[in-house]
């Protein structure tokens, strides 16, 4: 079975389509094993711990985006470091650089990204990061620092040479919808290096929908397109690389 490392089932777009009842309940007949319910900002952080808490199958991380830099405040840390506590919560995150706005706080988003370091690092958890536009940024940051609990680069948005540097750093690469897109061309090639071992698969769900369902909301069932991608780059079968990156996420996340 397939695990979606990266969704937002909590996410208003499906509010008018059972929401994230639905999804779990129909998670048998679409394959999944688990999903991992990502927070963006304090109050989804909440909602994915409470979500996972009640179903056995989630598992939540808690962290705040950084678009939202600027909640990053001793208080939030607080809170975050309360709702880790949780046994559901299995890493921190999504944290990131995001510069792909105008204008956007690059002090701040960095200041807000090493607190959310130091707060995993503190309670031994990986990271989940949200990368771009600030891939030289981030290498700034990583280079000087250790990820001994590993760290995962969601919804990889790099280069070839980029995916190789941070496998030697011990993360974890994620493709999502992204690697089906008809223009793909750098992610395939990404993708093609990656070890067998390193690699996740996700939807980041209800974003960006792989192909042939691009335009659609995206649901943790269509994880299953981008593993068939994935698995046409590597020359493997479909159940071989549901199985490799199933037991890839189970790794990095300590899930049993």
């Amino acid at each position: 079975m397939l695990i979606d490392s990266h969704a937002h089932i909590y996410d208003e777009e499906f509010d008018g389509l059972g929401g994230a009842d639905a999804i779990i309940s129909a998670m048998k007949a679409d394959n999944l094993e688990y999903i991992v319910c990502v927070g963006c900002d304090i109050p989804s952080s909440r909602t994915c711990v409470e979500l996972a808490e009640a179903n056995e199958k989630i598992y939540a991380t808690v962290g705040v985006h950084p678009y939202d830099a600027d909640t990053v405040t001793e208080e939030n840390i607080g809170v975050l470091r309360n709702l880790a506590s949780s046994g559901k919560v299995i890493a921190i995150g999504e944290i990131g650089l995001d510069f792909h706005r105008p204008n956007s706080d690059r002090i701040g988003q960095m200041k807000a990204m090493i607190a959310q370091y130091d707060l995993a690092r503190e309670l031994c958890l990986p990271m989940v990061y949200h990368m771009r536009d600030g891939f030289g940024e981030f290498y700034e940051f990583a280079k000087t620092r250790d990820f001994p609990q590993g760290a995962v680069l969601h919804c990889f948005s790099g280069s070839a040479e980029i995916a190789e540097y941070y496998v030697k750093k011990g993360f974890y690469i994620s493709f999502s919808g992204t690697v089906t897109y008809k223009n793909a061309v750098n992610l395939e090639r990404a993708a093609a290096v990656v070890p067998l071992d390193r690699l996740l698969v996700e939807t980041d769900s209800p974003y960006l929908t792989p192909e042939p369902l691009r335009g659609q909301i995206n649901f943790p069932k269509n994880v299953a397109l981008v593993a068939k991608r994935l698995s046409e780059i590597k020359g493997l079968s479909i159940g071989e690389m549901e199985k490799i990156t199933a037991q890839n996420t189970k790794a990095v996340f300590g899930i049993k």
